[in-house]
């Protein structure tokens, strides 16, 4: 019982609840301004670098950054949504792997990756493929990043597997908003 309770000492635990804490706070306040389309609305030309922010803070945390890629698309543009949300998406990863990386010791792989399809377990944790590939599985970003982190992977391959592996999914999410604003 001792071993389990001395994960509250380490800083990193720490870390994270205070995150986690600050994650919360922002999606409470982006949902009391009225939700994602009120907070491009209300911050006009200056949406794009408040959503990257939130979109950033929000993505590593538990919270469904999707719409959010759709309000910022529908608002301004399938280019500049999808580079919003690329960018929000990519700051997140790097949010998430350098928690991961700090509190590297507390966190076991071992059930989240018996999820991830056999041909994909093939590839060791740290290999381009697998980082970029399971980040487009359900639940994949943060695993990806997660793993990234617990495995050391150095930041600067980290920095660049998140932001090619976010490419695919801001397009897409970007398309669906830019076709929503077309369609309204």
């Amino acid at each position: 019982m001792l071993k389990r309770a001395t994960f509250l000492c380490r800083p990193a635990f720490w870390l994270v609840c205070a995150f986690l804490a600050a994650a919360v706070a922002l999606h409470r306040w982006v949902e009391g301004l009225g939700g994602p389309d009120a907070l491009v609305e209300r911050f006009g030309l200056g949406g794009p670098f408040v959503l990257t922010g939130v979109l950033g803070v929000t993505s590593a945390g538990p919270f469904p950054t999707e719409l959010f890629a759709l309000a910022s698309a529908a608002a301004y543009g399938w280019a500049i949504g999808a580079l919003v949300t690329w960018a929000g998406w990519t700051v997140g990863s790097m949010i998430q792997y350098g928690l991961a990386r700090r509190g590297r010791i507390d966190v076991s792989l071992d059930a989240p990756m018996a999820r991830v399809p056999a041909w994909l377990r093939r590839f060791p944790i740290d290999h381009p493929i697998f980082l970029v590939v399971v980040r487009w599985l359900p639940m994949g970003f943060h695993l990806a990043n997660v793993a990234a982190g617990v495995r050391r992977v150095p930041v600067a391959r980290q920095l660049a597997i998140a932001a090619v592996g976010s490419i695919p999914g801001a397009v897409l999410w970007a398309g669906i908003g830019a076709g929503v604003r077309w369609l309204g």
